[in-house]
């Protein structure tokens, strides 16, 4: 793989749905923050250090089978279309899509597995797989981060674990999370009161309020946010406890809807679909709010789309994706009117 753009070809592993309970959990992912023994840490080092470091890594790396055949940048030369879309499919943090200089990325070919260079630590370790699965995550994680070890050598101290930028990372340096779609929660206004228990379980929850309430497109991340003092095994097991409560009680929102709002719900789903069916222009964001009404009927039963119908018009809602498809050159209403008519084509021939 010699470009960013060749990821295109293939869906990004949050949106292809065909993971364990992938009717609510988008995907899992698994990070570790990790420094490098005998260097200063990136918010400490010049500009020479993390040029050296950058390089240092990206050539100790190279033989690390797993990641052969993907992608191996150092991201200042790459445009910032293309650090956008690293973003997009949850490769780069919104850091280094804005800041590049002397940093780097390694993206293994199926995009399971890979590494960031001088983030907030030397390296931050991620793999992510479609559904609830995060004992695998781990396991590619783990397996990951004993390669790198082996080459680069990360500071550990015997009382703390792994030394980290953050201290709330130090010790495993763990940070797991799963994206889940909750669209019942939002609709019978039960989210807030779940959130609120996530936090009492010491979780985090990420989700962005928007006019008329409710995160886009009913998606919210949740991960573990205490790291210091437990063993990975027991953060994968209270954050799986944790999510499969929140997954309970989606699923309990989803049964009262049916049972006492049915034609409600029914309405909701065909208007998102009829929407999207004859739409000539679609904003980023409408996209997402009717394409998660579509992902709930399916589940539900309400109209039967292949998976990757829905997989397509997903991707279609991220920006930076729908630019280069569509060759808008960052004119939004040229880009609206390209993801309309993609939307149409798509559900074409599609009867309600």
């Amino acid at each position: 793989m010699n470009s960013v753009r060749e990821l295109l070809d293939q869906p990004s592993i949050w949106l292809r749905g065909d993971g364990p309970h992938s009717d609510i959990v988008l995907s899992s992912r698994l990070r570790l923050a990790r420094n490098l023994a005998g260097r200063v840490f990136p918010g400490r080092a010049g500009a020479d250090d993390a040029k050296r470091l950058l390089g240092d890594v990206l050539a100790k790396t190279a033989d690390i089978q797993t990641l052969n055949g993907g992608l191996r940048l150092e991201l200042e030369p790459v445009e910032l279309i293309d650090r956008r879309i690293l973003g997009e499919r949850l490769h780069a943090s919104a850091e280094l899509v804005r800041s590049p200089k002397n940093r780097g990325i390694v993206v293994s070919p199926d995009e399971s597995r890979s590494f960031r260079i001088n983030d907030e630590d030397h390296i931050r370790v991620q793999s992510m797989c479609s559904g609830l699965d995060l004992e695998r995550a781990y396991a590619m994680a783990d397996a990951l981060d004993s390669e790198l070890d082996a080459r680069l050598g990360f500071a550990f101290d015997d009382a703390f674990g792994f030394l980290t930028a953050n201290p709330a990372d130090a010790g495993t340096g763990l940070r797991a999370s799963v994206l889940l779609h909750v669209p019942a929660l939002v609709m019978d206004h039960k989210l807030d009161a779940v959130i609120t228990d996530l936090k009492q379980a010491q979780c985090s929850v990420r989700g962005f309020r928007e006019e008329g309430g409710g995160p886009p497109g009913s998606l919210v991340q949740v991960s573990n946010s205490v790291a210091l003092g437990l063993r990975e095994t027991e953060i994968l097991r209270r954050l799986s406890r944790a999510i499969l409560e929140a997954m309970k009680r989606e699923g309990d929102a989803r049964e009262r809807l049916l049972s006492g709002a049915r034609s409600l719900l029914e309405d909701r789903v065909w208007r998102s679909f009829g929407v999207l069916r004859h739409a000539r222009l679609l904003s980023a964001q409408e996209t997402l709010y009717h394409a998660s009404l579509l992902r709930l009927g399916m589940s539900l039963g309400f109209l039967e789309l292949g998976p990757e119908v829905l997989q397509d018009v997903l991707g279609w809602s991220q920006d930076a994706h729908a630019q280069l498809w569509s060759g808008t050159n960052g004119h939004e209403l040229e880009r609206s009117a390209w993801r309309a008519e993609q939307v149409r084509k798509k559900l074409k021939g599609i009867s309600a």
